[in-house]
């Protein structure tokens, strides 16, 4: 008979959710500060007290529901392990029941943020191997440190003997990894990642923060409200914090980055703010993406991700990363050591759109001027005092729409090789995916009228992957090249 294991999730889980619910509270304060500084600038000391009162009895009365609900989820939550499955089995009012099959785990994965770290426990993420559920983790478990690493442990040993697989013999061998990044490189790393825009962005939030307050003496010495004032400063500095932390982040996700191939897996460790641990098996990596920032393509460095269910799932997550920013004869090099299975996939040089996608974006182009003039006519006729406003900015947004056309015909295209289908896009950035046709779940060519004039057509490639990898973009191709992929798919599916 096999063993059955049975438990409920580390009772910290009930805080992080209290946590969650706390942002709502403050949300909803926030969006009327208005009403409550009015009230306190106004009101008697009576009215403020009896007011401050009942405030605060519904909001730990709030807190006390919230509390009571998560710990009853707590309670009536069990995590089953038995007959290569695990259940998830919640018994509340609403009874549910969730049962994945070992076989279809693709990803084994364990992470921590800080409030994690600080209690000592940890995550552990599976993932599985289904197009309606690839855009979100199926189970997140949280246990002990310990605890996890041997769920872990166990669960993937349960793949192993779905698969037929023979257990490896138990070794104390400390990991070796094939890569790890200095800090050198994770600065690197982090200042060719910036995107140029969001400089632009927190630079001007900062003046707007600067310029608010500066402004606020004035305006409190004339006996002005308070609450404007108050907003204005909160929704700038939320902005300017907003983008800072893009620019930030760049520089700290990947900290203490290290890669290792061992047999047929990866297994990747990175994280400061959020330390997260994944071993990504090789047959369930369905393509590679080398993308590049302005900067990096100036400079001719390459980022590389892998495309796989699991990882990149979650918003904390932009990609699901291989390895930082570096030449090209290192990404070489670095695909050679991890991923020797889709080394020579970096030679493939792709070809440009054909001339004729010019005609094919008339249709798009027409549909835009269309609108533009309609605008802008209807703009001049209603609010004549601002036409020259308005002219003004339809130029300029026309002309950005021009210099962005510009810059993806230049920028995109595509290559069909023998196994493979190299796919590029971008307007500044450029992003270069590599796809096995074995790992295309299916394509889908668009053509509009004036592209079947010119015999073009484009289309969307869809995987099993994350929701930000699932679909991937064809550009403009002849469409006679449109049968060699469906034969290739088809070829590869057979071999399959």
């Amino acid at each position: 008979m096999e063993k059955k294991i049975r438990f409920r999730n580390h009772i910290s889980v009930v805080l992080e959710q209290l946590g969650a619910a706390s942002w709502v509270v403050f949300v909803l304060l926030l969006t009327n500060v208005d009403d409550v500084v009015e009230f306190f600038e106004n009101g008697t000391s009576e009215e403020i007290n009896m007011t401050a009162l009942i405030v605060g009895a519904v909001l730990f009365g709030i807190l006390v529901l919230a509390c009571t609900y998560q710990l009853l989820l707590w309670w009536k939550t069990y995590i089953s392990i038995c007959d290569n499955s695990i259940v998830i089995e919640r018994n509340t009012l609403h009874k549910k029941k969730n049962t994945i099959g070992i076989k279809n785990i693709s990803n084994v994965n364990t992470e921590q943020n800080l409030f994690e770290m600080f209690l000592g426990t940890c995550k552990v993420k599976l993932d599985t191997n289904s197009m309606s559920t690839a855009d979100q983790t199926d189970v997140k478990i949280v246990l002990k440190k310990t605890d996890a690493e041997q769920l872990k442990s166990y669960i993937m040993k349960l793949m192993r003997q779905c698969k037929g697989e023979e257990e490896p013999a138990e070794t104390q061998e400390v990991m070796v990894w094939n890569l790890e990044a200095q800090t050198k490189d994770m600065v690197k790393h982090g200042f060719l990642s910036i995107n140029i825009f969001s400089v632009f962005i927190a630079l001007g939030s900062f003046v707007g923060v600067v310029e608010i307050f500066m402004g606020a003496a004035g305006k409190i010495s004339a006996g002005e409200s308070l609450s404007g004032i108050f907003l204005s400063a909160i929704m700038a500095a939320g902005i300017y914090i907003s983008v800072i932390w893009d620019i930030v982040k760049g520089f700290i996700r990947y900290y203490g980055f290290k890669i290792a191939r061992r047999e047929d897996k990866l297994h990747i460790c990175y994280g400061f703010l959020k330390k997260v641990n994944y071993t990504i098996p090789i047959e369930k990596i369905n393509g590679v993406i080398l993308r590049q920032s302005f900067t990096a393509r100036i400079t001719g460095q390459y980022m590389a991700e892998i495309i796989n269910i699991g990882m990149g799932d979650d918003a904390a997550e932009a990609e699901a990363f291989l390895f930082p920013y570096c030449k090209k004869e290192s990404v070489k090099v670095r695909l050679k050591q991890l991923l020797p299975e889709l080394e020579h996939t970096v030679q493939m040089e792709y070809e440009k759109q054909p001339k004729e996608a010019w005609i094919a974006w008339l249709w798009p182009s027409f549909l835009y001027l269309l609108f533009a003039v309609f605008a802008t006519v209807a703009g001049v006729m209603y609010m004549p005092k601002y036409s020259k406003w308005m002219l003004t900015g339809v130029a300029l947004v026309s002309l950005w729409a021009l210099l962005l056309v510009i810059a993806y015909y230049r920028t995109a295209g595509s290559r069909f090789g023998e196994e493979e289908l190299l796919l590029v896009q971008g307007y500044f950035r450029k992003t270069y995916c590599f796809l096995p046709y074995r790992k295309i779940q299916y394509v889908e060519l668009k053509q509009n009228f004036p592209a079947k004039l010119v015999r073009l057509q484009k289309g969307e490639i869809h995987l099993l992957a994350s929701a930000r990898n699932r679909i991937q973009n064809l550009p403009y191709f002849s469409e006679k090249d449109g049968e060699i992929i469906k034969e290739r798919i088809i070829e590869t599916t057979e071999v399959r």
